[in-house]
């Protein structure tokens, strides 16, 4: 299956605006209802780059589709509603088993993780430094640059960037696949036992893993997909919308 990288281009007031993932994690289930996942920036848009040549970070969209069932099971058992958290949480096992299965093409080390452990990258931005604006001597750099993302060239907007002497990195939130398969498959025999407290915590400790990394243009980790055909992927690469 052909490899989409997502990427999101933060942008606000026509400039590419500063902004790493933001992933969210739920509060303690006893305590509070789960928060939504929040961007740190006004405004939003999703581009594509699908040449090989203009990719910078590709995330897998099983991950991203398990980490979105996590979320949906919590609140699932918040509300009381015991059998959707129940299929909520074997769909993440189901996705999240596909999401290990690319971790041999995907996957990377992570800087802020755990060492020794492979993580598969779910979600991906572009960020310039938060003290950042636009001036007119790199407004042209910067348009030209939201043009770029548009039109899904990622690498050749963070190229424009970095060209004009604009500090630019990747942002991406990791998890772990195999880590978190077993919080998963504990967080499910918890709800077929009734034990529903005890297995929010254990699809909490899913999203617990999540790690976010930042690198810079010119050392983002290397994955193993990028150097060979991409048309036996394991995973689904992620394609939000």
């Amino acid at each position: 299956m052909k490899r989409t990288n997502k990427m999101l281009a933060l942008v606000m007031s026509g400039a590419l605006i500063a902004g790493p993932v933001a992933y969210t994690t739920m509060p303690a289930f006893a305590e509070t209802a789960p928060a939504a996942a929040t961007q740190r920036n006004d405004a939003v848009a999703k581009t594509t780059a699908n040449s090989a040549n203009k990719q910078l970070l590709t995330t897998v969209d099983d991950a991203f589709t398990a980490m979105r069932e996590v979320r949906a099971a919590r609140l699932a058992l918040f509300d009381g509603n015991t059998d959707m958290a129940g299929k909520m949480t074997n769909d993440a096992i189901t996705k999240m088993k596909a999401a290990e299965g690319a971790e041999a093409k995907w996957g990377v080390p992570s800087k802020s993780g755990k060492q020794g452990v492979t993580y598969v990258p779910f979600d991906s931005s572009i960020a310039l430094g938060e003290d950042f604006t636009v001036t007119p001597d790199n407004a042209k750099a910067v348009g030209k640059a939201n043009d770029q993302m548009a039109k899904g060239d990622a690498k050749g907007a963070a190229e424009t960037l970095k060209a004009n002497d604009i500090n630019v990195s990747i942002s991406a939130a990791l998890v772990p696949a195999k880590l978190s398969l077993t919080h998963l498959q504990d967080a499910a025999n918890l709800i077929k036992k009734g034990n529903y407290y005890e297995a929010n915590l254990a699809l909490k400790g899913v999203e617990d893993g999540v790690v976010i990394d930042q690198w810079g243009l010119n050392d983002l980790p290397q994955q193993a997909g990028s150097a060979t055909s991409t048309h036996s992927t394991t995973a689904t690469p992620k394609t939000n919308g």
